[in-house]
């Protein structure tokens, strides 16, 4: 099956070496942690997550966009973002966080 045919669902079946991301400083402890309590969660769940911690999670999705090349973990990432979006377009605004004035979140989208 051609990469351009996979579906968000078949993508985010993927096992992700988040492990090693952290053990290779592509990835930090806390971007791990805040990973494996989102990875494989039902909508609900993450939903809750994003409430409370929303630009957390933003800046470990942008982090990883920016520094990992891996096709498979960037396309993962960005269908993460992809079934946030879809299930509440509002949290676009989580992109725009006061706490995330310093960082430029659309940069990995633009290059």
């Amino acid at each position: 099956m051609d990469h351009a045919e996979l579906s968000t669902e078949q993508v985010l079946r993927r096992d992700i070496p988040w492990e090693t991301y952290m053990t290779t400083k592509l990835i930090s402890g806390t971007a791990l942690q805040l990973l494996r309590r989102y990875d494989n969660r039902s909508e609900s769940y993450r939903a809750q997550l994003l409430e409370d911690d929303g630009p957390a999670y933003v800046r470990v999705f942008v982090s990883i966009l920016r520094d990992i090349f891996k096709e498979e973990t960037v396309e993962y990432v960005l269908s993460l973002i992809d079934e946030m979006f879809t299930a509440n377009p509002k949290r676009a605004r989580l992109f725009h966080d006061k706490s995330l004035a310093n960082e430029d979140t659309y940069e990995p989208f633009l290059s």
